[in-house]
């Protein structure tokens, strides 16, 4: 059922709080706020992988999908694990981190995102490209975080998500971007609708998880990149290969279609950029077939 004419009206003046965000925040899985707190611990020299497998211990459900990927063939141990504490040690950090993030990134998006149009398998599609993306491009450049490219890219549309919990509680205040967008542009349709962008919800919810403040610069900034920082350049180009493998996500093509000033800030080309969309579609291919166990 749509909303009456004078409820959309309604709608276009609702403005949405940082409060509301975090208020919806307590409502997201919690593996996204064990990936958040993974990666913090991996800044912190005194952790060690047995306080990882402590906090992953934590949530049952990722406790089992980290012992049943660690087994599958995407990691081809030689002889299976039975223990949670075995398998991240063989793992080790990064791919522990690369692993929760996957699993994050697929519950935090289950169902369709009626706000914007875009099912649970698009969005986890997307992220993971982007992610993967970021990654290839970080370890071609000088930036050299590749942990931090990887979790930016993986974790660029948590905004979405986000105001998606809040609006469906309130469901006679909105229509949907494909039913009012106009070919909007995507954060000038919400800031219009809602007063804030999925990104400025994002920065919201990574300050309550106590991220990095670069990573939230890099968020904050990829669809629309300027300044030295190559951050929001390589999430930029992330999100540029994502919507080559996936499609564009709803109101975010006018974002992707002129590329050439972040391929001239990191000093890359469009050669470098079409090697990274192949490898990143085949190894996207591989993570998929394994996450799907």
């Amino acid at each position: 059922m749509q909303p009456s004419s004078s409820a959309a009206n309604r709608g276009q003046n609702e403005r949405l709080t940082q409060q509301d965000v975090l208020a919806a925040a307590q409502r997201l899985p919690t593996t996204a706020q064990v990936f958040a707190q993974i990666n913090r611990m991996l800044d912190d020299p005194e952790a060690s992988l047995e306080d990882i497998a402590e906090l992953v211990r934590l949530e049952p459900v990722l406790s089992f999908r980290v012992l049943q990927l660690a087994n599958g063939a995407f990691y081809g141990f030689r002889t299976p694990c039975s223990d949670l504490n075995e398998a991240i040690t063989r793992l080790g950090f990064r791919e522990v981190n690369r692993l929760v993030g996957m699993v994050a990134a697929q519950h935090l998006c289950a169902n369709f995102l009626s706000v914007y149009g875009i099912s649970g398998d698009l969005f986890w599609s997307d992220s993971l490209c982007s992610a993967l993306a970021c990654e290839w491009l970080t370890h071609r450049h000088a930036f050299g975080d590749v942990r931090t490219a990887y979790t930016a890219g993986l974790l660029r549309s948590v905004g979405k998500v986000t105001l998606h919990r809040i609006l469906v509680d309130r469901p006679m205040l909105w229509k949907s971007y494909l039913d009012s967008g106009e070919g909007k542009p995507l954060l000038m349709w919400e800031k219009e609708a809602f007063g804030l962008s999925s990104l400025d919800a994002a920065v919201f919810l990574m300050q309550s998880w106590k991220m990095p403040q670069l990573l939230l610069d890099g968020i904050k900034q990829h669809c629309q990149p300027a300044g030295d920082e190559p951050l929001p350049y390589l999430m930029h180009l992330g999100a540029v290969v994502s919507a080559q493998i996936n499609g564009a996500l709803p109101g975010e093509t006018t974002y992707w279609q002129n590329h050439d000033a972040a391929l001239v800030a990191l000093e890359m080309d469009a050669e470098m950029l079409q090697a990274c969309a192949r490898e990143v579609e085949t190894m996207f291919e591989r993570v998929k077939r394994a996450i799907s166990i």
